[in-house]
């Protein structure tokens, strides 16, 4: 927090000399660079002041955000108190160039030949320091595109790293699903091997049932003869006859 708050004061320090910058302003073109600059001070300003509302609470000692919670909100209005100003001085400016404007004019309509000469060279001046401020203009704003620009390149960077490392998730998913898929056929194939095997089992069990029956009448025909039958029939018999 107390770095925020030190760059928060700084912008405000830059953004009042750029205050007094404007008042002394010569011509239109040197207006709207310095009104450019304040106007993206005044952004970085009202950014700042957010990351500083969201890391607010992120304190546990409560004396901390109380103080911290003073402090902001003073940067806050100091914040809305910069734009009023920013609006009286570019007026204040206006109505000094028109003045001026007015002054010139008057004098160049009286003929004065020293004061068309100075008028002269005050207007050589201001050229040459309407170009010197424009290409500095341009080369803050060439240089805030190239740290955009790199920012993008980072960003893009690390946008394609968590594609790759996706990619490299969804390869090892597509895998185990395929090892899955083979242990599920495997198993498919050895539940039906089962089933073959119990039904060949049971086939065994009755067919070895059916021999070893035959087998036992066999004996008992060999050792009793016929008799066995009649005896078979006297059991069973009666209860066929009472159904």
């Amino acid at each position: 927090m107390k770095s925020i708050f030190k760059e928060i004061n700084n912008i405000e320090y830059s953004i009042r000399d750029s205050f007094k910058s404007l008042s002394d302003c010569t011509s239109m073109l040197e207006i709207q660079n310095l009104n450019t600059h304040i106007k993206s001070n005044l952004e970085k300003l009202n950014q700042l002041l957010k990351e500083a509302n969201e890391k607010l609470y992120e304190r546990n000692n409560t004396i901390e955000i109380e103080q911290a919670k003073k402090e902001l909100q003073f940067h806050k209005e100091e914040y809305e108190n910069l734009k009023v100003l920013q609006r009286k001085a570019n007026l204040q400016t206006s109505k000094n160039l028109q003045e001026k404007y007015k002054q010139n004019k008057k004098l160049l309509l009286s003929g004065s030949e020293k004061i068309t000469q100075q008028s002269r060279f005050y207007s050589n001046q201001n050229s040459k320091a309407d170009l010197l401020k424009t290409s500095i203009s341009l080369t803050d704003t060439l240089k805030r595109t190239r740290n955009f620009m790199n920012t993008q390149v980072s960003r893009s960077s690390d946008i394609l790293h968590e594609i790759n490392e996706s990619s490299k998730i969804v390869d090892k998913t597509v895998s185990q699903q395929k090892e899955y898929e083979n242990i599920t056929t495997e198993g498919k194939s050895l539940l039906t091997k089962l089933k073959r095997r119990d039904m060949t089992d049971k086939l065994l069990i009755w067919f070895g049932l059916i021999v070893f029956l035959l087998v036992v009448i066999y004996i008992l025909k060999v050792r009793f003869g016929t008799q066995i039958f009649k005896w078979i029939y006297k059991l069973i018999g009666p209860s066929i006859n009472n159904k």
